[in-house]
């Protein structure tokens, strides 16, 4: 009788986990997979982050096991996974330290899942061998993937900051090329005034040397005649 109350209760816990990690349009956030890593095909729990980038993953998941748990993710750049080694997570291992496998995979979409293999000591976490720690750990997924969403929209703010500033910086640009074209439309106002004027006065002195000419005409007829009266 204890043996089929103990199975109804871890059923009942299952069923009420795998309901609190669906996401709004009724996909599970985090499930439970065998996958291979660098201590062979071991069960993982597989948190989605759809539209996540895998680097800002990574950052937000070293920072994540710092600040929650003073622990160190640290990338081995051979088995391409994030190490850590002997942390104390006490809704997990209680008083025993486990040791942290994660992997991170973005697709061609640009859609990321993160593997999370938790070492007891002996066996890796799975629903069916330790229920209430796998719970505990798909909430902390669930929080973790919920300040990788954070971290994501940070970042985006940042980028719509810095890209304002630039904008800005291009407006005071314009700007001053409006202010100096019109200071050279000034100058050239003035330039044009003083074409003006000199057109006005090249005016009145073709008109003085037409005058000029004129009368220098005349003189020369009056010498021819007098010339040709001595003739």
């Amino acid at each position: 009788m204890k043996h089929w109350m103990s199975v109804v209760v871890t059923t009942l816990l299952c069923v009420s986990i795998s309901y609190a990690q669906m996401t709004p349009k009724g996909v599970r956030l985090v499930s439970e997979k065998n996958s291979s890593m660098s201590l062979g095909n071991q069960n993982a729990l597989v948190v989605q982050l759809p539209g996540m980038d895998g680097k800002i993953i990574g950052k937000a998941w070293e920072s994540f096991i710092k600040n929650n748990y003073g622990g160190k993710a640290e990338m081995q750049r051979k088995t391409k996974e994030w190490f850590t080694d002997d942390i104390s997570i006490p809704s997990i291992g209680g008083a025993t330290p486990v040791d942290l496998h994660a992997q991170i995979s973005t697709s061609k979409r640009g859609d990321s899942e993160m593997f999370l293999w938790v070492n007891m000591g002996t066996r890796f976490l799975s629903s069916r061998e330790y229920p209430e720690q796998y719970a505990e750990a798909e909430k902390m997924l669930v929080q973790f993937a919920t300040e990788v969403k954070r971290e994501t929209a940070r970042n985006e703010l940042a980028e719509q900051e810095k890209e304002l500033k630039r904008l800005e910086k291009e407006l005071e640009k314009l700007q001053a090329a409006h202010d100096r074209y019109l200071k050279e439309i000034e100058k050239a106002k003035e330039v044009i005034k003083k074409a003006e004027d000199n057109i006005a006065q090249n005016g009145k002195e073709q008109e003085q040397m037409r005058q000029k000419i004129s009368e220098q005409k005349n003189s020369l007829n009056n010498a021819q005649r007098k010339l040709q009266e001595i003739n």
